[in-house]
């Protein structure tokens, strides 16, 4: 059995460790600067606590395998080169990082600690999203005509997310995810186009993308971070090609709290061929990343769905798409 330590104790460090515990991975400390946080993490699963992820890593780097950083954005590149340091394998959520400068110190910091690293990109585990993917890759579609993803959610209320130099805004936070799976779907991304709105303390919260693959196809991408406060947070992703057409639909409660009580469909549609409904998942996509990361480790093996040099791509793509929103040009990337 593998063993973490968790950098966090948020709703993304609690995500993950649900899903550690229903996958049998001890979780052996948490480090959170939050007194009452930390607290009831360590009551709620029973491990240690610490005020900072130095003094965690100092005491217990011998009990653990691997790190996995749940911390906001900008303190991302400071708790991986830490976890680096004490030469642990490290997962780390998204976004991957604000700059390029950030990405490749991160980089290098874990492949000279030969570190297992991963981002959790989660909608690569996604069941629905995975399997649009695994259509792609069968030819399922023919040739893609069109692409679209949206993604819609209510503005966070911590503080560090209204801040666009902790959290990057909406386009970052939000629309990362959208970016990166047409990404992982299409390959390197050529050139990008966006518009825009700004929302509270100047973020790029409400975006419209068009993403030009290099291999000649042509994608769009639609955020909103802060939509109306009694919206349900939804996603969506169509693909239309002249074979076949699919489309996931999902819609949840409050930025992903109530995701038990979502309501989710993917239909895949084939000339000539009644609709196909793909049957609704019933596992935590949180739990499914996470169990593959810790497989990776246990196997020592770098992980393959989702890889930080090609995350780092689509973060070279949402640096152009600010880029465009700020000039009103098309960006080579």
């Amino acid at each position: 059995m593998v063993k973490v330590a968790i950098i966090g104790g948020g709703f993304m460090g609690t995500t993950h460790a649900k899903g550690y515990k229903n996958i049998g991975v001890e979780i052996v400390a948490i480090a959170d600067i939050d007194k009452k946080a930390k607290e009831d993490f360590v009551k709620t699963y029973n491990c240690k606590g610490f005020d900072s992820a130095e003094e965690m890593l100092k005491e217990i780097y011998n009990d653990i395998d691997y790190v996995d950083v749940c911390i906001p954005t900008y303190q991302h590149e400071e708790m991986v080169l830490l976890a680096a340091k004490y030469n642990k394998h490290v997962l780390s959520e998204k976004p991957f990082a604000l700059t390029l400068e950030s990405v490749d110190n991160m980089l290098s910091a874990t492949e000279k600690a030969k570190s297992i690293f991963m981002i959790g990109q989660v909608l690569h585990f996604w069941p629905e999203y995975a399997k649009i993917k695994e259509w792609v890759e069968q030819g399922i579609f023919g040739e893609i005509k069109l692409a679209t993803a949206v993604r819609l959610g209510q503005h966070p209320v911590s503080e560090w997310y209204g801040d666009p130099k902790k959290s990057g805004g909406g386009i970052y936070d939000l629309h990362v995810h959208d970016i990166d799976f047409l990404c992982y779907l299409f390959g390197d991304v050529d050139e990008v186009y966006a518009t825009g709105k700004k929302g509270k303390n100047d973020s790029w919260n409400f975006v419209d993308s068009v993403l030009r693959f290099k291999n000649g196809i042509n994608a769009t991408a639609q955020a909103a971070f802060g939509i109306t406060d009694n919206y349900p947070f939804s996603m969506n992703l169509r693909i239309v090609g002249d074979k076949a057409t699919a489309e996931f639909s999902f819609s949840a409660g409050f930025n992903l709290e109530d995701i038990a009580s979502s309501k989710n469909s993917l239909i895949l549609y084939r000339n000539g061929m009644p609709p196909y409904q793909e049957p609704p998942s019933i596992r935590d996509p949180y739990e499914i990343e996470v169990e593959y990361f810790s497989k990776c480790v246990e196997e020592n093996k770098q992980p393959e769905i989702v890889k930080p040099k090609d995350v780092k791509k689509s973060i070279a793509a949402i640096l152009g798409l600010i880029k465009s929103l700020e000039t009103g040009k098309v960006v080579k990337i």
